[in-house]
C-alpha cells in the first residue's frame, strides 16, 4: 500500500478560502543593533519589520527612517546578502520546491521599488513644481505594485513566494498608510484611507488562502508506504515464526526517510507502528505552522488590526487624496 498522508487536491483547494487562527507574535527579537532591528532576512524580514513598526514595537523615529532601512536591506550586498538569507529561509519550508523564475523576477522588480521608495522618501508633502509630492509618488508606487503583484501571488508554487509576498505587500501598506495620514487634514479624511482598506482586504484574503494551500501542499509531500508481512511467513506462524509489517515514511521536501517495523498484529490499528505516519505528520504540521506564522501569519495579523482602523476612516473620506490642495 502506498499513499500520501492526508493529501488533498491542492490545485482545487487553492481557489478556496479558509479561516486562519493565529497566535500572538513574539514581542522581542535579538538583533545586531540595540536601537533598531537588523533587517537581515533571517530573524527579521522587511515584512516583519514593517509589521512591528505599525504595532509600535520597534523604535524607528518615522517612516523615512524605516524606508531607508528597507532600501539598505534590499540593496545587494556580497558580504551579507538579504536575498541569500531569504532563499535559505524559504528552503526551510519548501526544500527545492521553489518558483525560481518568479523569485528572480521579484528580485529584479525590487530594484524598481527601491527607486520608487527613494523618490517617495525624498518627496515633499506639498510640491513647488520642481519635484513630485508624496501624493503623486504614493500613486506611482501603489500602481506599480498592483501591476506587478502577480509575481508574488504566483499560481505556480505560491508557498515559495511567501516571504516576497509579505515584503512587497507590507511596503504597499506602509506607503498607503503614510499617505493617508499625511494628507488627512483637520476635518478632512484623505481618500487614501479607502485605498488602504481595499488593499488590506486583498492581502489578508490572499494570506489566509496562502496558509491553507501551503499546509495542504506540505502534507502531500509526505509519503507513507506500508508493506504487509508476506503470506508465506504468515502461513507458518504456528511454528513460532515472527512476521513483521514495514512502514516507511518518505518526506520529499527534506529528503528524510524513516522506517518502522512491527510484529504483524491481528488488526492494523493495534500494531506498534499504527501511529507512526500520523505522529510524523503532526510534527511536520507543527514545525510548518511555526515557520508560516513567524514569516507570514504575524504580518497578516497586524494587517487585520490595521484594517479595523482603515475601515473606520474610510467611512468618512472626502473626495480628495490630497486634502490640502484638493487633488483627486
Amino acid at each position: 500500500m502506498k499513499g500520501s498522508w492526508l493529501c488533498y487536491m491542492v490545485g482545487a483547494t487553492f481557489l478556496l478560502l479558509g479561516i486562519s487562527t493565529l497566535t500572538n507574535p513574539a514581542t522581542a527579537y535579538v538583533t545586531s543593533f540595540p536601537d533598531e532591528p537588523d533587517i537581515d532576512g533571517k530573524l527579521i524580514t522587511v515584512g516583519i519589520a514593517i509589521a512591528k513598526y505599525l504595532a509600535g514595537l520597534i523604535p524607528y523615529p518615522g517612516v523615512s527612517a524605516l524606508i531607508i532601512a528597507i532600501i539598505d536591506a534590499w540593496t545587494p550586498n556580497p558580504e551579507d546578502n538579504y536575498w541569500d538569507h531569504i532563499k535559505e529561509n524559504v528552503a526551510e519550508m519548501c526544500g527545492e520546491f521553489i518558483n525560481d523564475h518568479n523569485l528572480k523576477q521579484v528580485e529584479v522588480y525590487k530594484g524598481d521599488l527601491i527607486d520608487l521608495l527613494h523618490r517617495y522618501e525624498r518627496a515633499p508633502i506639498i510640491s513647488d513644481g520642481t519635484y513630485p509630492d508624496k501624493n503623486m509618488m504614493a500613486n506611482a508606487l501603489s500602481t506599480s505594485i498592483i501591476a506587478n503583484r502577480f509575481l508574488i501571488e504566483a499560481a505556480e508554487m505560491p508557498w515559495s513566494m511567501s516571504i516576497d509576498f509579505v515584503d512587497v505587500s507590507s511596503v504597499h501598506i506602509l506607503i498607503l498608510k503614510d499617505a493617508a495620514e499625511t494628507y488627512s487634514s483637520s476635518g478632512e479624511v484623505s481618500k487614501w484611507w479607502g485605498d488602504l482598506s481595499t488593499e488590506l482586504h486583498h492581502y489578508i484574503k490572499y494570506g489566509v488562502m496562502l496558509q491553507n494551500v501551503t499546509k495542504q501542499w506540505r502534507d502531500c509531500q509526505i509519503e507513507c508506504q506500508f508493506q504487509r508481512a508476506t503470506q508465506a511467513c504468515l502461513d507458518f506462524r504456528w511454528m513460532g515464526i515472527t512476521c513483521y509489517d514495514k512502514f516507511e515514511i518518505i518526506d520529499h521536501v527534506d529528503s528524510h526517510s524513516e522506517t518502522c517495523y512491527q510484529v504483524h498484529p491481528d488488526s492494523p490499528d493495534q500494531g506498534s507502528c499504527a501511529s507512526f505516519c500520523k505522529n510524523y505528520q503532526t510534527h511536520i504540521d507543527q514545525s510548518s505552522q511555526k515557520w508560516f506564522y513567524q514569516n507570514v501569519g504575524s504580518v497578516v495579523e497586524e494587517m487585520e488590526s490595521l484594517k479595523v482602523k482603515a475601515d473606520e476612516m474610510a467611512q468618512h473620506v472626502s473626495k480628495y487624496y490630497n486634502t490640502y490642495t484638493e487633488d483627486k
